[in-house]
C-alpha cells in the first residue's frame, strides 16, 4: 500500500489558515473555531467506516442519524449534511456481515463540522438453526455462546418465526480498543450520565427465513456467556449486566452475571430476557483532571474534545476545551489513564495520568499541531496496543539521523519533533509516538519490537495491532503472516518518506525480522 500525501498538504495549509483566521483579537491569545456551515443551526458529519479488526475500508454501510441516511463508498467514506445542533447525537451504522454499530457525537455553533472514523466489527459466527428444539450456540473454541430454549424466539407481533432461524453473534473485546464499544461508554444514574467500564460484551441478533428480526417472547429468558476481557488483573466475581439502547445511545443496566472458567477460559455467564448487544460492565468510582489545551504557539484553543481512555481499564470518557482552553473530565480514581484531545481527528500528543482519589491538574498543555504542511509540519500518532503477552513490545520510529524509541524519547518542541508519550511495559499498551514535523527528508521506518523476547503468544498471536493517525486519516495495521514463533522479535510496519519540500508518502512494509529494528 502507498499512500501519497503531497496533495493533502494543500488542504491542511487551508485548515491552518482558517484556523489562524478564528483567533480572538485581544483575547490573550486563544483561538476559536468559528462556524463555517452556511445555517448556524445545522451541522456536517463525515468520516469513513473501517473494519475495527483489519483496518480495510468498507462500502456499502448505512450511517444514520435520525431520520436521515447514507451508503459508504468504495473507500468506505460517508458524509451526512443539515443535522442539527445538539450536544448528544447518535449516529448508527448497519451492513451484512457486520455488526450494528452506534457513536455519539456533538455538533455545535463552534464546532459544526465534525469528523468521525467508525470502527466496525465482522460478525464472528453465523449459523442456521431450528428454533423449535432446545439450542446451545456457540462460535468454535470460543467461551461465547447463548443458550436458548425451544420456541422462545417470536416476530415483532409475537407471532412464530417463519422456517429456520439465522443467528449473527459477535464478540466485542474492549481491551483491544475501546472505540470498537457501542456509544461512549455512559449510563444514566439518576439521570446524570456516568462513565462506565467494560469486561467483554457480545452483539446477537436473529432472523427467520423470511429476514424477520426476532426476539426473545414475553416471559422467555436465555443465557449467555460473554468471554472475559480484562486489563486489571482482577475482574469481579459478580457485575451488572447492561444492554445498549440504540435509541438514546446509552447503556441500561438489566440483570447481572457471574464470573466462570472452563476449559477454554473465563467468561461472564446470565441470563437476558431480550437480545441487543449486552455488556459485562461497572460503575467506577471517579475522579477529575483538569488540564489545558493549545496549539504549538501557545494559543489555547476552544471546543477541542478531550478523550481518556484507561491504561489499567477499559473505560473511556471525553470533555470539551472551554473559552480559556480548559477542561476538566472525570475518569477513574486510582488507575492509570491516558489523555488526548481531538480536533477534526487531528490528535494531540498523549498524555499519561496515575490518579488517586484527588482532584489533579495536569502539568502542561496538551498540545495540538495546526500548521500541517508548513516547512513539513504535521500531525501523526502512531498507536502500538497488543494483548496480555508478550508483557513489552516497543514502538521504533528511525529516521534519517534519530531514532524515537524507549531509550530515546525526543522532544516535540524543538528538534527532533518527535516524542514517545506513553512507553508500556506490562502488557496491552499501548505505546504511542507523536510527530509534528518531518526536520529533515529521508526515510523514517517505523517497527514493533518483541522486547519481551517471549512467543507464546508473539506479536502476531497477542495480537498487536498499529493505529496510524495522519492529520486525521486513521490507517490500522496487522500484523503478516510468517512470523517464526522462536526467532521473529521485530516487526517493520511501514515508513515514511519525506521529500525536500516535508510532502511525504507512506509505504507499507509489513515484513518480519530476526533482529532489532534497523
Amino acid at each position: 500500500m502507498k499512500i501519497n500525501f503531497k496533495f493533502y498538504f494543500v488542504s491542511i495549509v487551508v485548515l491552518s489558515a482558517f484556523l489562524s483566521g478564528c483567533f480572538n483579537e485581544g483575547g490573550g491569545g486563544q483561538s476559536e473555531p468559528e462556524p463555517n456551515n452556511s445555517s448556524s443551526h445545522v451541522g456536517t458529519v463525515s468520516g469513513q467506516v473501517f473494519n475495527g479488526i483489519t483496518g480495510q475500508a468498507v462500502s456499502g454501510i448505512t450511517v444514520s442519524i435520525d431520520e436521515q441516511s447514507t451508503v459508504t463508498e468504495a473507500e468506505g467514506r460517508y458524509t451526512l449534511q443539515n443535522i442539527e445542533l445538539s450536544e448528544r447525537v447518535v449516529v448508527t451504522t448497519n451492513g451484512s456481515n457486520f455488526a450494528k454499530q452506534s457513536k455519539i457525537i456533538r455538533i455545535t455553533q463552534e464546532n459544526p463540522e465534525v469528523h468521525l472514523p467508525i470502527r466496525v466489527l465482522p460478525v464472528q459466527m453465523t449459523q442456521v438453526f431450528d428454533p423449535n428444539t432446545a439450542q446451545v450456540l456457540s462460535p468454535e473454541n470460543s467461551t461465547a455462546s447463548v443458550n436458548l430454549i425451544a420456541n422462545s424466539l417470536v416476530q415483532a407481533d409475537g407471532s412464530s418465526p417463519v422456517g429456520d432461524v439465522t443467528i449473527n453473534l459477535t464478540t466485542i473485546d474492549p481491551t483491544l480498543d475501546i472505540e470498537l464499544m457501542p456509544g461512549d461508554m455512559q449510563t444514566s444514574v439518576g439521570g446524570v450520565l456516568s462513565p462506565i467500564e467494560s469486561f467483554g460484551a457480545m452483539a446477537v441478533t436473529f432472523t427467520d427465513s423470511s429476514g424477520n428480526d426476532l426476539d426473545l417472547s414475553q416471559g422467555s429468558t436465555a443465557t449467555i456467556r460473554i468471554p472475559l476481557a480484562d486489563k486489571s488483573g482482577n475482574p469481579p466475581a459478580m457485575i451488572p449486566l447492561y444492554f445498549y439502547d440504540d435509541e438514546e445511545g446509552i447503556w441500561v443496566e438489566e440483570g447481572s452475571a457471574t464470573l466462570m472458567t472452563d476449559a477454554l477460559g473465563s467468561y461472564y455467564q446470565g441470563d437476558v430476557a431480550h437480545f441487543t448487544t449486552w455488556n459485562a460492565d461497572d460503575l467506577f468510582e471517579q475522579v477529575i483532571i483538569n488540564g489545558c489545551i493549545e496549539n504549538i504557539d501557545g494559543d489555547r484553543l476552544l471546543a477541542v474534545k478531550i478523550i481518556s481512555s484507561g491504561e489499567d481499564y477499559s473505560g473511556t470518557s471525553a470533555s470539551w476545551s472551554d473559552a480559556s482552553g480548559n477542561f476538566s473530565i472525570i475518569v477513574k480514581s486510582n488507575a492509570s489513564v491516558l489523555l488526548h484531545g481531538l480536533f477534526d481527528g487531528e490528535k494531540t500528543n498523549t498524555v499519561g495520568v496515575s490518579t488517586t482519589t484527588s482532584e489533579q491538574t495536569l502539568g502542561a498543555c496538551l498540545v495540538l499541531q495546526t500548521d500541517g504542511g508548513i516547512d513539513g509540519s504535521t500531525a501523526i500518532s502512531i498507536k502500538l496496543s497488543w494483548g496480555e503477552k508478550p508483557e513489552d513490545l516497543d514502538g521504533h520510529l528511525a529516521g534519517p539521523t534519530e531514532r524515537i524509541y524507549y531509550d530515546n524519547k525526543g522532544n516535540l518542541a524543538e528538534f527532533p519533533f518527535m516524542h514517545l508519550d506513553v512507553d508500556n511495559t506490562e502488557s496491552f499498551g499501548p505505546e504511542v509516538i507523536t510527530v509534528f514535523k518531518f526536520s529533515e527528508p529521508g526515510i523514517y521506518r517505523y517497527s514493533v519490537n518483541n522486547y519481551s523476547d517471549t512467543f507464546e503468544p508473539g506479536i502476531t498471536g497477542s495480537p498487536a495491532r498499529v493505529e496510524l493517525n495522519v492529520n486525521g486519516d486513521i490507517t490500522i495495521f496487522t500484523p503478516p503472516l510468517g512470523e517464526n514463533n522462536t526467532t521473529t522479535i521485530t516487526w517493520d510496519v511501514f515508513e515514511f518518506v519525506v521529500a525536500d519540500d516535508g510532502s511525504f508518502t507512506i509505504n507499507t512494509i509489513n515484513t518480519w525480522s530476526d533482529s532489532f529494528p534497523l
